[in-house]
């Protein structure tokens, strides 16, 4: 790698960087879902279907979520892992030794 020294108005000379977009449709879902919904997203194509599911997947991954996906022609059905399934009851009482 090689370096110089340069004016510092050469740096203003340089176009700054793009704003980073704003907040778009999936936010919305990731919210009602981190909120414990479940959420039916109507896509515009069946064959977008595959990109937001895993659109869905790395976003909800970066907010910590785990996501249950199920996909039919354009619909999506989004709810977080573990949301509707009932918890098992742990036993009570001193544990049963095997001879």
């Amino acid at each position: 790698m090689e370096w110089t020294e340069v004016d510092p108005q050469l740096f203003d000379a340089y176009p700054s960087p793009q704003p980073l977009k704003g907040p778009d449709d999936m936010d919305a879902v990731l919210d009602a879902v981190a909120a414990g919904k479940t959420v039916e997203v109507t896509l515009a194509d069946d064959s977008v279907v595959r990109g937001r599911r895993m659109s869905l997947g790395r976003r909800a991954k970066a907010r910590g979520l785990v996501l249950q996906m199920r996909a039919q022609a354009n619909k999506l059905i989004v709810r977080q892992e573990g949301a509707a399934e009932p918890q098992p009851e742990k036993p009570q009482g001193p544990r049963k030794r095997k001879d």
